[in-house]
């Protein structure tokens, strides 16, 4: 893969050579187009020249709008060999320390269409936030799905030559209307859409080029085409199964890379309707998303009735159907509320069934004692979690996938900012990790690390184990982790039954240790304890289990050899 950056320019001089500097800084060649701009960009870009130095300067004598120049840049990247291209704006509104992760998540998925998907400041203009929303749900629409958050953010990342095939064989809005066409016309044809988080500013004395009467024109014409366009395509995305585009050769089964399709604002939006009106509405509200996300996550539901399916054989029921999958995302969806719940504080201890006869949390948690606690994506481990930061001032720290922890962060800020918890974001458990646990550790803290799902940098580092009468990969990183800590290693877990939830938990070890002469013997033998222990309450309440993906494929696995 080779990545540079086109920058469109029309009239913005001004934050010009700051975005090309904070683009060769990470060594990113980059393409300036001059969109037909006046004397002074002209002579901004015209100093910015230098192939030598990896910065050309294109100067169009007419304007051709954003999307033209744009199709420019591209088509003189493709020429030089480029295979993905950047499209940074020129006005300065991007944070731009964000290069490098939109280079990385490209990376990750080559087909993709990375976006930044934007967290305004209160400098954004009330009208501009209202017009994007309404755009927003257009592209819903237009998409038939929630794929697209921002499809209106000029910081992405393009691959190049799927990009100018929609150009060439379809055509898209040259103005303002191309940064959502392009978007969309790429989803249909089948590229993954992946967002960033990045901050935008509206900074003072910023010129927009934006024609309220003309490019409100040409939007509206732009949906229209677009829902013609959908409809024209219906027949073929049903029989598809739902999907836009045909599947990616090779493309990856691993659940961080599949994606979660629940999103920040999506949360937001259920924690004010459940304050605002309660659990039952909520439940209302949410049951037709449910609805729409079972009837088109086609591999997700696959992934439901293949668990259900070896539950039902190993508890000699029936074979699961469709409502039994349904029933299972319904209480996917039920468990989303218990966690929004737990943040709020509207779940206490009065409301879990503790084990064993004991009366608080703490009669079988040390509370004043370093540990590390083994969880899953077994019912809802938030309870446990936010009792324990609630209360007794414990210091927790949850090691969390980097795909999802920044969104899941900003969450309990919002909705718990007294909490007593940290979230890390990490690929994979290296000497950094285990160096910042290390202190946590030295000083009382818990560790919370998930043990039934392998880290998206660590797909070679697992250990086949029974589960439900198959091998599963489960990973090393928890057990490698615990040797490093030499503290306390506890298996827990906390799952709804009715109105109520129950909780487990139970000593792994007082401290594992991993000889080096049976190192990988023993490490088996921990992960073979905690699977079991963790089968057993799976067989108990299948439908608390939130693995939809292919858990029982190998981490090399394609679909094509599945």
């Amino acid at each position: 893969m080779r990545f540079c950056a086109v920058v469109p320019t029309h009239d913005h001089h001004r934050d010009l050579p700051r975005v090309v500097a904070a683009l060769r800084a990470r060594n990113v060649p980059v393409f300036v187009v001059d969109d037909g701009s006046g004397p002074e960009t002209n002579a901004v870009v015209a100093g910015l020249h230098a192939p030598e130095n990896g910065v050309t300067g294109v100067h169009l004598p007419v304007n051709r709008g954003k999307g033209g120049a744009v199709m420019v840049g591209l088509d003189l990247a493709a020429n030089q060999g480029f295979t993905h291209a950047l499209q940074v704006d020129a006005d300065g509104q991007h944070d731009l320390d964000q290069i490098n992760a939109l280079i990385a998540a490209s990376r990750r998925q080559p087909n993709a269409i990375v976006s930044g998907c934007p967290l305004y400041d209160d400098s954004i203009p009330k009208g501009r936030k209202m017009g994007r929303w309404v755009t927003h749900v257009w592209v819903w629409i237009e998409t038939l799905s929630l794929a697209i958050r921002d499809s209106m953010c000029g910081f992405r990342s393009y691959p190049i030559a799927a990009t100018l095939a929609v150009w060439r064989e379809e055509g898209a809005g040259r103005k303002m209307d191309f940064d959502t066409e392009i978007m969309v016309r790429l989803v249909w044809r089948g590229a993954p859409c992946v967002h960033v988080p990045i901050k935008v500013v509206y900074p003072e004395g910023n010129t927009s080029n934006f024609r309220l009467w003309a490019d409100n024109v040409l939007i509206s014409w732009m949906h229209t085409r677009l829902v013609l366009g959908m409809l024209l395509r219906l027949p073929r995305f049903l029989s598809r199964g739902c999907r836009w585009g045909r599947k990616v050769a090779g493309e990856s089964s691993h659940w961080a890379d599949m994606g979660e399709r629940g999103r920040y604002w999506g949360i937001r939006f259920l924690g004010l309707t459940y304050r605002l009106a309660g659990r039952r509405v909520c439940l209302a509200v949410m049951a037709p998303i449910i609805l729409y996300f079972f009837l088109t996550g086609r591999k997700a539901r696959g992934a439901s009735l293949e668990f259900l399916g070896k539950v039902a054989r190993i508890r000699g029921d029936r074979a699961p159907g469709w409502w039994d999958s349904y029933r299972h995302f319904l209480s996917f969806g039920e468990a989303a509320l218990d966690k929004i719940a737990a943040w709020c504080g509207e779940l206490k201890t009065d409301h879990v069934d503790l084990p064993h006869g004991a009366s608080d949390l703490y009669d079988f948690i040390p509370k004043d004692e370093a540990l590390i606690l083994f969880v899953s994506h077994y019912g809802n481990i938030e309870v446990i979690r936010a009792l324990a930061s609630r209360k007794g001032n414990v210091r927790v720290t949850v090691l969390m996938h980097q795909a999802h922890a920044a969104n899941f962060a900003r969450l309990l800020k919002d909705l718990a900012p007294d909490s007593q918890m940290d979230v890390i974001e990490v690929t994979d458990i290296g000497p950094d990790t285990a160096m910042l646990l290390s202190e946590k550790v030295s000083r009382g803290e818990w560790v919370v690390i998930t043990g039934d799902r392998i880290a998206h940098g660590a797909r070679n580092k697992c250990v086949r184990i029974p589960f439900l009468g198959e091998p599963a990969s489960f990973p090393q990183g928890p057990y490698i982790l615990a040797h490093l800590m030499q503290c306390p290693v506890y298996m827990a877990a906390a799952w709804r039954v009715g109105d109520r939830f129950e909780l487990a938990c139970e000593k792994l070890a007082d401290q594992i240790t991993l000889p080096r002469g049976d190192r990988d013997g023993v490490l088996a033998a921990h992960a073979q304890t905690y699977v079991a222990w963790l089968e057993q309450r799976v067989i108990a309440h299948p439908r608390q289990w939130f693995n939809f993906y292919p858990y029982w494929s190998k981490p090399d696995d394609s679909p094509s050899s599945r």
